[in-house]
């Protein structure tokens, strides 16, 4: 009985002998194919040993599977690039799966060549989802070079990988992570402003306004002269009637860049609202809402001398006066006595003939938009019931308007 006990473990042994060296048989086999330029074989033979108990902890196992899906993805040849949808993402996770396993160090050295390069192909294929709004790729590209990044024996820093991370992780949604990645970007000064910015505007538009203006009066203060940012604060601050404080925003930021053409037409632009305000309140006009007209046409105006192609500029200077002009003659048809009317419609023609050139202007910066064309219809018919020549540029614009 002794000896039959014997001869059943020795076969027994045999049988676990022949498991493991076939697996390490598949494993080797799989490297030859990577050799000879094989790659169906080559993945077909390397995938049954990440799975068996006798080769998925050894690091060999994992380095040679790195090996093989890196080859899929730099091939060149058509009928192994199917082979699997991300192949670089395998690569990848099989060379960090063999430095967790490699205790010896036997495979560490060109282990961490190949995720050295790998990283930075993740940010080649992040930029290229990205363009192509496959947001979730794309973050998942960045997020690998990142990890990379964060290997002791690599260790750098990819500030392009760590603000685009973010970007993607506010396109679909997971506004915590878009955070945590502008922050880094902030920390490392890597488009810190517009990271500020995308944070607030993304919490804005999310609904989460007290969380906006937090990051907002957060980026104002260690970026006092950015234009979006005074802008938007400037928003907020209409948004809430605070308009003692938009001024003030906008004065401060001015006195900073004096030459900065947007500041001044944000300046306008408050102002402009406070005289429709005003107007609204009282039909017939005050002090008031002749001075906050005089100090937005003095902004718009001086925007407008800094910077001529903006369009916003040069076209709400031009609407300020057509509106105002709107409603001068308004108030012109109010009056019953002839001689008065008169009067007062000429100077409404005045004001009416200040807008033309401005809003043409506007019109050869932006062919297309609306307000423009209405305001000019408008304002060719007027000019074409005495002057046919207008009327041509009258049908120009109703050309437009129509298609």
């Amino acid at each position: 009985m002794t000896i039959k006990k014997t001869t059943l473990l020795s076969a027994t042994l045999l049988v676990m002998s022949a498991s493991v060296f076939g697996q390490a048989s598949k494993r080797t086999s799989a490297n030859n194919y990577l050799e000879y330029g094989e790659l169906d074989n080559a993945v077909e033979a390397i995938e049954p040993t990440i799975t068996h108990e006798k080769t998925m902890a050894d690091p060999k196992t994992w380095f040679f599977r790195g090996k093989i899906y890196q080859a899929v993805y730099e091939t060149k040849d058509e009928k192994y690039k199917t082979l699997h949808p991300n192949p670089l993402q395998v690569a990848v996770e099989s060379f960090l799966k063999c430095l967790e396993l490699d205790e010896k160090n036997f495979h560490t050295d060109i282990t961490l060549q190949y995720l050295d390069v790998q990283g930075k192909q993740f940010v080649n294929e992040g930029i290229t989802k990205y363009n192509a709004k496959d947001y979730a790729a794309a973050l998942q590209a960045f997020q690998n070079t990142l990890t990379i990044c964060d290997i002791p024996e690599i260790k750098r820093t990819d500030s392009l990988s760590i603000y685009y991370a973010g970007a993607c992780a506010e396109q679909i949604g997971d506004l915590e992570l878009s955070e945590k990645y502008y922050r880094q970007a902030i920390a490392i000064g890597y488009k810190a402003e517009a990271a500020f910015v995308r944070m607030e505007r993304m919490y804005a538009a999310a609904g989460n306004d007290d969380k906006a203006y937090e990051i907002l009066k957060e980026g104002r203060k260690a970026f006092p002269n950015n234009q979006t940012m005074v802008t938007d604060e400037v928003n907020v601050y209409l948004k809430k009637d605070q308009h003692k404080e938009a001024m003030e925003a906008l004065q401060v930021a001015i006195q900073g860049e004096p030459d900065n053409a947007s500041l001044h037409f944000a300046l306008g632009f408050v102002n402009d609202r406070l005289a429709a305000k005003e107007i609204e309140a009282d039909p017939k006009g005050n002090d008031a809402y002749t001075g906050y007209l005089a100090a937005a046409e003095k902004s718009y105006a001086r925007s407008v001398e800094l910077d001529g192609e903006n369009f916003d500029a040069v076209y709400n200077l031009g609407a300020l006066y057509f509106n105002q002009a709107v409603k001068m003659q308004e108030a012109a048809n109010l009056i019953d006595d002839t001689k008065k009317y008169e009067a007062a419609k000429a100077e409404s023609d005045k004001v009416f003939e200040k807008s033309l050139p401005i809003l043409e202007k506007a019109y050869q910066i932006n062919p297309d938009d609306k307000g423009v064309l209405i305001s000019l219809k408008q304002l060719y018919y007027r000019k074409m019931v005495e002057d046919p020549a207008y009327k041509e540029k009258y049908d120009e614009v109703m050309a437009k308007m129509k298609g």
